[in-house]
């Protein structure tokens, strides 16, 4: 299946003409805890916008330029983040997918992605919690690092993109895999750092990499405690010859 990041320009494209639309772009802050009555919101420049429980969105929203994005409630049709824009997607509802592209910025920590999170274009995603319903694609040199929450489908990465899973008890070992690896075309089980269980199919593609990797607070496998306790007991004996032989000395 071929996944296609549309950019805005094309998205324009597929919205009636007789869309309103409401623009956002005067570097203010707008707090969103009601139903906005355009179809479209498009949020351009240093602008933030913050929606917030009660706030709906019922068609795209479309940060861009720098702008920042918080959802921690509410609800959106479908988000398409593109050129430097930052979004952080703490709660909330986006019906349909999330498009990231064009060197923009996006962590989930929380809320419900009804449809695909894709990323493309040098941009960069965190997944850390929430609950992503359909796949999760990157491509175009994007980065993505998933450490919590849920995906609904499979794992589709593509054109020297880069994902890294942190998490423990994996089916594959501890390292990086490219097209024609071993987890290329196979099922990754195991549990997230978040304590999540994962298990999806993965799919690489051309130079996309995929890196399994422990959590920074992972407690160790039973064989590396046994390991530690056996040279803990060798460097016990070995303090007390040392003290025994300075004694009889």
């Amino acid at each position: 299946m071929t996944t296609i990041v549309l950019s805005a320009a094309m998205l324009l494209a597929c919205v009636p003409v007789s869309a309103s639309v409401l623009t956002l772009d005067d570097n203010g802050t707008h707090d969103l805890n009601y139903a906005v009555t355009e179809d479209d919101v498009y949020v351009t420049n240093s602008t933030t916008v913050n929606l917030l429980t009660g706030g709906t969105i019922g068609g795209y929203f479309w940060p861009s330029g720098t702008s920042t994005v918080n959802v921690s409630g509410g609800s959106i049709g479908l988000l398409s983040c593109e050129i430097n824009s930052t979004v952080n997607v703490s709660g909330g509802t986006i019906g349909d997918d999330l498009w990231v592209s064009e060197d923009s910025t996006v962590t989930v920590s929380g809320g419900t992605i009804g449809g695909d999170l894709e990323a493309g274009d040098d941009s960069t995603v965190t997944v850390s919690g929430g609950s992503i319903a359909g796949e999760l694609y990157a491509g175009g040199n994007s980065e993505v690092t998933v450490s919590g929450g849920t995906i609904g489908d499979e794992l589709r990465i593509n054109s020297n993109s880069t994902v890294t899973i942190f998490g423990t008890g994996f089916n594959f070992g501890y390292g990086v895999y490219a097209d024609g690896d071993p987890l290329d075309l196979a099922t990754l089980t195991g549990t997230l750092a978040d304590g999540t269980a994962f298990d999806n199919d993965v799919y690489i593609y051309s130079t996309a990499t995929v890196t399994l990797a422990a959590p920074a607070t992972a407690v160790p496998e039973p064989s590396s405690i046994a390991m530690f306790g056996i040279g803990a007991l060798g460097l016990f004996g070995y303090g007390r010859r040392r003290r025994h032989t300075s004694a009889a000395a």
